[in-house]
C-alpha cells in the first residue's frame, strides 16, 4: 500500500505572526474577522463534539480508496470522532488560505435504510449523501462513535456509528460475525473491550458494525473507505492484510481511540484453551446411489465435499451436491477408508427436518432418485448428516441485488437430466451463487463459482476471483462432475 502523508501543523509558528500583526495594527482597525490558526484543510467543527472551536485534533485524514486496491485518492479523507445525540452535531469546514468554507448535509444526505445499503456496509447506522454550503449541521440519532468520511470530487459525505468487533478464522464467529466490544462514551478518548475471547491459531482483523467498507458514489461503487484495521496489534492500517493469532488460547483485546491520534490496541491472554478439535482434512461420497460408485474414498477427486468458509466455530461442517439413486446405498468416507467412515449405523443424529435416510445393508439410502444436497456436521464430538432437496441461489450484481433467498434468483433443477440451471442473468455484473441449507449460517459460507468450464469452490477460502456475466446468459451446472457453463 502506499503510505499516507497526514498534514504538517505550524499552529505556533502562524499564532506568533497572528500576534505580531494584531500588536501592529492600530486602535481604529475595526477590521472583525479573527486570523484562522489552523493548516489548511478538512475540520470537524461543532458543538456536538469536543471540537467546539477549530483544533488540530478535528483535522480529517486522507484516506485510501478501497474499492482502487487501496490507493490514494485526491480530495478523500475521514475522521473518527465522537459526537453526541441532539441538535448541536457538526459542520466540515475546508480551511483554504484566508477563506473558509462551512459544509453541511445535502438536500439528499440521509440514513441508509437496511435493504439499500451493500452487503459489505455498516449495519449499526449508515447515512449517504450530498453536501451543501450551509451552517445546518450534522447530527445524529444517539451519543457514540462515528467514522465520517468525505469525497471532494464527488460532494458527498458517508458516516456509520462505529461498534467495534473482531472477526476472522481465529475468532469464534470465524469471518461470518463480530465478536463485540463495548466501550463507555466519552467526547475524548473511548476504549473498546472485550475479555475471554477463545482464540485459535489463524488469522482476524478489527472491524466496525458487522461492515467492512462505505461507498461514496453508491451505486457506482468506486470510491469507497475501509471500516477496518489490519497489518499487526502493533500497527494498525486501514484495510491492512489479516493479522496473525499464534497461539490457541483466551485474550483479552483493547482497542482505544483516542481525539486527534492514531488507534492503539491491545491483546493479551487471559487463558488456557484444550488442545483443538481435529477434522478430516477431506470427506468423499461413495456407494451405488452416487455417481462414483464404490471407488475407494479419495481416489475420484471430483467425490470430495466441501468445507464450509468463515472459519471459527464453523469448522467441521462439510458438504456436497449429488445425484442420489432411491433405494441404493452410499457412505461418506475420509480418504482410503480411514475414520471416519460413516454408514448408517455409525450416524448420531439424522435431521428431523430433512429428507428421510433409511438404512440398506449397513450403507445409507434416500427413497427417491433425484438431486439432494448432504451436510455433515462431525463437531462436538458426534456426526450429524442432513439430507435436502437441492436449492441453488444467485445473488450481486447479476442477479440484482444482495439479498439472498431471492425466489426469482432459485436454480431450476432438472433430476433426469442431473443439471442444476439458473434463470438469465438481469444484468450485465459479477456473477456469485451458492448452496442454501438450514445447517450453513450465510449463503457465502457454500459459494462456488464456474471458472473455464470447472466449478470451484469457495471451501474454507476467502473470496474468489470475479466471473464477469451479461444480461440474459444462463448458468448451466453439473455436480457429480463439477463442472459447469455459462452461455
Amino acid at each position: 500500500m502506499k503510505s499516507i502523508n497526514f498534514f504538517k501543523y505550524r499552529i505556533l509558528m502562524l499564532a506568533a505572526v497572528a500576534m505580531i500583526g494584531f500588536t501592529a495594527c492600530s486602535d481604529d482597525d475595526d477590521d472583525p474577522t479573527p486570523p484562522i490558526l489552523v493548516e489548511d484543510g478538512m475540520y470537524i467543527k461543532g458543538g456536538g463534539t469536543a471540537l467546539t472551536e477549530f483544533d488540530v485534533k478535528g483535522t480529517m485524514k486522507p484516506a485510501f480508496n478501497e474499492a482502487d486496491e487501496n490507493n490514494d485518492r485526491t480530495g478523500l479523507y475521514e475522521i473518527y470522532v465522537a459526537v453526541k445525540a441532539g441538535s448541536e452535531g457538526f459542520n466540515i469546514v475546508e480551511i483554504a488560505g484566508a477563506d473558509q468554507i462551512t459544509w453541511g448535509p445535502g438536500s439528499d444526505f440521509a440514513a441508509v435504510v437496511e435493504t439499500d445499503l451493500h452487503q459489505d456496509e455498516p449495519r449499526l447506522g449508515f447515512w449517504r449523501g450530498s453536501i451543501a454550503h450551509t451552517e445546518t449541521p450534522f447530527t445524529v440519532p444517539e451519543d457514540g462513535l462515528y467514522h465520517i468520511a468525505i469525497d471532494e470530487t464527488l460532494q458527498t459525505v458517508v458516516m456509520a456509528k462505529v461498534r467495534w468487533g473482531l472477526i476472522g478464522g481465529a475468532t469464534p464467529g470465524g469471518w461470518g460475525s463480530n465478536t463485540d466490544m463495548s466501550a463507555d462514551f466519552d467526547l475524548e478518548s473511548m476504549t473498546f473491550v472485550v475479555e475471554e475471547v477463545p482464540m485459535a491459531v489463524d488469522e482476524f482483523k478489527f472491524r466496525y458494525s458487522n461492515g467492512w467498507k462505505m461507498f461514496l458514489d453508491a451505486p457506482d461503487n468506486t470510491v469507497s473507505v475501509n471500516t477496518n484495521f489490519g497489518t499487526a496489534i502493533n500497527n494498525l492500517v486501514p484495510g491492512g492484510p489479516n493479522i496473525a493469532n499464534s497461539e490457541r488460547a483466551e485474550f483479552k483485546f483493547t482497542l482505544t481511540w483516542t481525539l486527534g491520534e492514531d488507534y492503539v490496541a491491545t491483546q493479551e491472554k487471559t487463558g488456557e484453551l484444550d488442545p483443538a478439535p481435529e477434522f478430516p482434512e477431506a470427506m468423499f461420497l461413495v456407494g451405488a446411489a452416487s455417481a462414483y460408485d464404490w471407488d475407494t474414498p479419495g481416489d475420484n477427486e471430483e467425490a470430495q465435499m466441501h468445507k464450509i468458509a468463515g472459519g471459527g466455530d464453523n469448522v467441521g461442517i462439510y458438504w456436497k451436491i449429488a445425484h442420489l439413486e432411491g433405494g441404493a446405498g452410499w457412505k461418506l468416507s475420509a480418504a482410503n477408508w480411514s475414520s471416519p467412515n460413516i454408514g448408517f449405523g455409525e450416524v448420531d443424529e439424522f435431521d428431523a427436518d430433512g429428507v428421510v435416510v433409511t438404512d440398506t445393508e449397513g450403507n445409507m439410502a434416500v427413497a427417491e432418485s433425484g438431486m439432494y444436497m448432504i451436510v455433515l456436521d462431525l463437531r462436538g464430538e458426534m456426526i450429524k448428516i442432513s439430507v435436502e432437496e437441492v436449492a441453488v441461489y444467485g445473488i450481486g450484481d447479476a442477479f440484482g441485488g444482495w439479498d439472498d433467498g431471492v425466489e426469482a434468483n432459485l436454480f431450476t433443477v432438472d433430476n433426469a437430466a442431473k443439471t442444476v440451471t439458473s434463470p438469465a442473468l438481469t444484468a450485465d455484473g459479477n456473477i456469485r451463487m451458492y448452496a442454501a441449507h438450514s445447517w450453513i449460517p450465510a449463503w457465502w459460507n457454500a459459494e462456488f463459482n464456474v471458472f473455464d468450464g470447472k466449478i470451484i469452490y469457495r471451501a474454507d477460502g476467502g473470496d474468489q476471483d470475479a466471473v464477469p456475466g451479461t444480461a440474459g446468459q444462463v448458468i448451466t451446472l453439473n455436480f457429480d462432475d463439477n463442472t459447469g457453463s455459462i452461455d
